[in-house]
């Protein structure tokens, strides 16, 4: 069983939000890995439930969980006691050699704009907590997202994830839109060739799009979503609400395509897995596709997501797949 602690002050709403979010993303992370874990988050703890708790149960719970910990986030932000004393009890354990796995988190924007780089800079951290961590070349992350996606690389744990077009970077969509031909095997790119500041209309266009604003009357809702690999968007999939004759004999509920340099590394099937989860959100549970004859592989993605071929013609095949 992995065993992941989780530290950070909770004195704030934003600190308290902050703590929930970041056991949300390990939860789900874990669980779609199937990992067998437990994770103690402080804002999960059943002592804050309680009233007149003393210190010292505070600490023994903590101590208790600190010495089983594999793997512990630390948000050492604002330089939090408790997180200092967590960090101090952790790094003993960790010097004395137990195999501990740590991610301390510093988000501060002048990290970036002073003199010295990083935490040697006039920011105010204690010598002490800067020094134990660049004293034993250990790795500081700037975001919980930077600390969260270190960790799933360093636990071969799949942390793929859709993110709808408008939530997105809009440079990072951009680059990946641009990354594609106007029609690659079917896959219809309508950024294709667009500036920047269009672009951005277009992604307003395409939330409006998800919404039924100001559809053309020959178009149906459309979703549009990235794929996103850590912080790289690796691929374009589009999901339509429901199907008009149109599409029901055509292209059918959705249209994806992967960057080149991401091609043949398992995305394709991945992601389309997880727009089938999307599917059922919206009610879908007979899901058409058609993909190019000559697109061999693409046909390979959607047979490994159950697809049968339904039917085909002189261009291509047209699968469906049945979700329970």
């Amino acid at each position: 069983m992995l065993k992941i602690y989780n530290v950070g002050p909770l004195f704030t709403e934003a600190e308290v939000k902050q703590r929930k979010y970041e056991g949300k993303q390990l939860r789900a992370v874990l669980e779609k890995n199937q990992v067998d874990y437990e994770l103690f988050n402080p804002i999960d703890m059943p002592l804050n439930n309680q009233k007149d708790v003393k210190a010292s149960d505070i600490y023994h719970a903590d101590y208790e969980r600190l010495n089983k910990a594999d793997v512990v986030f630390f948000d050492l932000s604002n330089e939090d006691s408790g997180s200092c004393v967590a960090l101090g009890i952790i790094m003993e354990k960790k010097l004395a050699g137990k195999k501990i796995q740590v991610y301390p988190i510093f988000h501060d924007i002048r990290l970036s704009r002073n003199s010295l780089s990083g935490l040697e800079s006039s920011c105010g951290f204690n010598s002490m907590v800067v020094g134990i961590l660049s004293g034993n070349d250990i790795p500081v992350y700037s975001s919980f997202e930077d600390a969260f996606y270190q960790f799933c690389s360093d636990f071969q744990l799949d942390c793929l994830k859709l993110v709808e077009i408008q939530h997105a970077d809009l440079l990072s969509a951009y680059q990946c839109f641009m990354s594609f031909e106007k029609d690659e095997h079917g896959f219809m790119n309508d950024a294709y060739g667009m500036s920047l500041e269009s672009f951005a209309l277009f992604v307003k266009k395409c939330e409006l799009e998800s919404q039924a604003i100001g559809l053309e009357e020959w178009k149906v809702p459309q979703t549009v979503y990235l794929l996103m690999d850590h912080q790289k968007a690796v691929g374009i999939f589009k999901l339509r609400h429901y199907l008009n004759d149109t599409l029901r004999q055509g292209a059918g509920h959705i249209g994806y395509g992967i960057v080149n340099q991401y091609r043949g590394q398992g995305y394709a099937t991945r992601g389309l897995k997880l727009v089938l989860e999307k599917c059922q959100e919206f009610g879908i549970h007979e899901v058409y596709l058609s993909v190019d004859k000559d697109n061999v592989a693409s046909l390979k993605v959607q047979l490994a997501c159950n697809a049968i071929i339904d039917h085909e013609d002189d261009q291509k095949y047209y699968t469906r797949i049945y979700l329970s």
